[in-house]
Parts: structure tokens; sequence; C-alpha cells
């Protein structure tokens, strides 16, 4: 079966502290978060699309907002593990009207974790 997918990307400069392996939290730091949504289709939408950029871009935009310059530990009201983060962005884009395929989040270069909503 063939399947369609899009997905649009953006960054963000936020905060966060985790558990060390050995549990206390290491001291805060910030990075430049870089999100993907993907959004999947078997089949286009009448207009021809999985999803119009500009609403999966505006919704993205909205979710990412509120973390923008924040404390992200803060903003998901617990250790914010980039595992923890996409989760947080994927339940944000659904609040936005458009539930993601998968949403990947890259703390630092080459460190990625991704969450998806309807299991893989």
């Amino acid at each position: 079966m063939s399947t369609f997918e899009v997905s649009v990307s953006a960054s963000f400069r936020a905060r966060h502290a985790v558990a060390t392996p050995s549990g206390p939290l290491e001291p805060p730091h910030e990075h430049d978060w870089r999100v993907e949504a993907v959004y999947r289709a078997d089949a286009l939408d009448a207009d021809g699309f999985v999803v119009d950029f500009l609403a999966a871009r505006d919704a993205l935009d909205a979710a990412l907002t509120p973390l923008t310059g924040a404390d992200l530990n803060g903003a998901l009201d617990a250790p914010a593990s980039a595992e923890r983060l996409a989760a947080f962005i994927a339940a944000a884009l659904t609040r936005h009207g458009l539930t993601p395929y998968r949403v990947a989040v890259e703390e630092a270069p080459g460190c990625r974790a991704a969450f998806y909503p309807a299991g893989p």
C-alpha cells in the first residue's frame, strides 16, 4: 500500500535539566532544539494534500511559541528529556487540530528522540 508523507520543521532555544544516570538533576543548560513534525496519509485530501504546509507550519509555530526561551522543566512539569518534549509537542499539535504521525526532537547534533502519537 502506498503512503504519502510531509513534514515541517522549526527550531527554538530553551533550557532544561535532566537526571544524570546517578540520579540528581544536571545543571540547567540551553540548547537550540530542532523539531520535525511528520504527517502521513494513505490518500490525498480533496485539494491534493496530506496536510497544508501553511497550516502545519502555523500549528508547529503555535506549539513552540510558549517553549521558546522557557525553562522546559517548568513547561513540561517534569525533567524535560527529548522524549518527553517530543510527546509534549505532539499533544500541542493535536490541540491545534493536526495530529502528527511522528514528532522528532533534536537536542544536539546527532541526538534525536521521536514520539509516535498512535504508536509506530
